[in-house]
């Protein structure tokens, strides 16, 4: 993760700030996220707090966060910490990698995309859902505004604006998901844009 991002101090936030941003439809497109899962081994990586148990509760799953504290509290019984940069798993070890609205805190994404890569087994799906910034410029900037507002009050609101105003940073870190993704090793590249104004994707990757 970030450098500057300690995700320790907000950890039993976390969850709650993505569905106020997502304005509370986190859940359904978590679940259009992991209906993209083939077969039953599936690394959530970047778990976190296990958001996504519900979903995911029914297969074969390890649970991967460089944050010891967001693993106390994930329901998964397997669980590792560790990092999208150094996978400590050999190679085509899953049939699916799932990542949700994690990838934008990845310090190393080029090798994070390279080790995802490396530990799916052939035909396996990276599956990639995050946010970002609307296209359309006029909807950028209100996006912009609104995410400011909110992270900024929740973050004086819990003492924790550092962290908090990371979070509305961090959707600006990368391009546009459409050129982000034009370089991978991947062998086909699925990205949908949903949300009020397109501001989360879903990418699907398959090796």
């Amino acid at each position: 993760m970030a450098e500057k991002a300690n995700f320790s101090n907000i950890y039993k936030f976390y969850d709650f700030i993505n569905s106020v941003i997502t304005l509370g439809f986190d859940k359904s497109w978590r679940k259009k996220a992991s209906n993209q899962i083939t077969g039953t081994r599936v690394l959530d990586l970047g778990s976190g707090t296990g958001a996504a148990f519900q979903q995911l509760q029914n297969l074969e799953v390890t649970a991967i966060d460089p944050d010891e504290k967001m693993l106390q509290l994930n329901k998964f019984k397997n669980k590792i910490i560790g990092g999208a940069e150094n996978l400590p798993f050999p190679d085509n070890s899953f049939d699916s990698v799932y990542c949700a609205f994690v990838w934008r805190n990845v310090n190393e994404p080029t090798k994070g995309i390279e080790e995802v890569y490396r530990v799916l087994r052939p035909g396996g799906k990276f599956i990639l859902l995050d946010m970002t910034r609307p296209k359309n410029n006029f909807l950028k900037l209100l996006h912009k505004i609104g995410t400011f507002k909110v992270t900024l009050l929740i973050g004086l609101l819990t003492f924790n604006l550092k962290e908090y105003r990371f979070l509305h940073s961090s959707l600006d870190k990368y391009p546009q998901p459409e050129e982000y993704f034009q370089t991978h090793p991947f062998q086909y590249c699925n990205i949908e844009r949903m949300g009020l104004f397109k501001f989360v994707y879903l990418a699907v990757l398959t090796k």
